[in-house]
């Protein structure tokens, strides 16, 4: 029974040890390649000063919540312009209104690209989308879509009566409510209202369901199933993720991120296909096209740009665009509804 034991400790400090000497091998490569960045662009370049790095995870020890109080203290003592290591990637922190005027001003189109996260290249199709996409003709091709096709006035304004039969739809829904039933999560249904509004702009979801018999929610059942892949969406982008800033992590999956990434992934992928496909069944030539619509009559005539591919990028902007500030946006619409009861003279 001993002997099975110090077997089994030596094998435990055998594998701790050659992921140590995984990681000093990378850190040391990485050094080699790019001078401490993960791509090599950043070679001799002077960066700002900085605290001292530890090897291997560089200055992530010191990334502390609430991050904007350890940034504040980093300032403090290093200056309003400090650079940061962290694990294999550099950033730099800028605190000082002057400074942040100049990089969104003068030097706007040196930070207009994002970074290229592994987590988030999963979720955007390869960076791919709008909300992900580097600046460039790839980029500007998305926006010009997105505004003078999708988002223009005259679009929108078209759209106003779906966004209205939804509001309806929730307020119906709430005066059929028994008295005794237990309190409205406000919340949830300003949630759900978002998402059905979405759904409607998206693919018109309703135009071929049934209105629902349950007073607990007024969505159709695609918008229903659209939530589950938000909210499942939102957990994978919504933390920081290590296997980004250490590679060794990332190769080996140690913690399972990107099988859980890609199994979501696929979850919205396939759901936003079968919306494509349906609304390419029952395609008409009226104005009060779903975005869907609107995207596959463009494809008509430009098949080789509009792609389903592009089609379903365009159509995950719109995940990402709820996704990225649920919270603030329905916690700003329950104020003001608050405000409003509070003088309702």
């Amino acid at each position: 029974m001993k002997y099975s034991t110090s077997v089994t400790m030596d094998k435990a400090y055998i594998a701790v040890f050659s992921i140590v000497i995984l990681f000093l091998l990378v850190d040391y490569l990485r050094r080699l390649r790019g001078g401490g960045t993960s791509n090599g662009k950043n070679k001799g370049m002077r960066l700002p000063p900085g605290p001292q790095a530890v090897p291997i995870i560089g200055h992530l020890h010191l990334v502390k919540k609430p991050m904007h109080a350890t940034l504040s203290r980093l300032a403090a003592r290093h200056g309003p312009v400090f650079s940061l290591r962290l694990g294999s990637r550099r950033a730099v922190v800028v605190s000082s209104p002057g400074c942040a005027r100049e990089c969104f001003t003068e030097h706007d189109v040196a930070f207009a690209n994002r970074p290229r996260f592994e987590s988030q290249l999963l979720m955007s199709f390869d960076g791919t989308a709008l909300a992900m996409a580097s600046y460039g003709p790839h980029w500007r091709n998305l926006r010009r879509v997105a505004a003078v096709q999708l988002l223009s006035a005259r679009r929108v304004g078209l759209m106003s009566g779906l966004i209205a039969g939804e509001v309806r739809a929730m307020v119906r829904s709430l005066c059929r409510r028994p008295a005794a039933a237990a309190p409205v999560q406000l919340k949830r249904r300003l949630f759900e209202l978002s998402l059905s509004v979405l759904m409607e702009t998206i693919a018109q979801s309703k135009a071929t369901r049934p209105e629902t018999t349950d007073t607990d929610t007024d969505m159709s059942m695609e918008a229903q199933e659209y939530k589950q892949v938000v909210e499942e969406i939102l957990e994978r982008i919504g933390t920081g993720n290590l296997c980004d800033y250490q590679p060794a992590l990332r190769w080996f999956d140690v913690f399972g991120v990107r099988n859980r990434i890609l199994a979501a992934v696929s979850r919205r992928d396939a759901f936003l296909r079968r919306l494509i496909y349906a609304a390419r069944w029952r395609m008409d030539d009226g104005e009060k096209k779903s975005m869907i619509a609107v995207l596959l009559t463009l494809q008509k005539t430009q098949p080789e740009v509009y792609t389903d591919n592009m089609i379903t990028a365009l159509c995950s902007v719109s995940t990402s665009l709820k996704v990225c500030s649920p919270m603030d946006r329905d916690r700003t619409t329950d104020h003001r509804l608050i405000e409003r009861l509070k003088n309702i003279d």
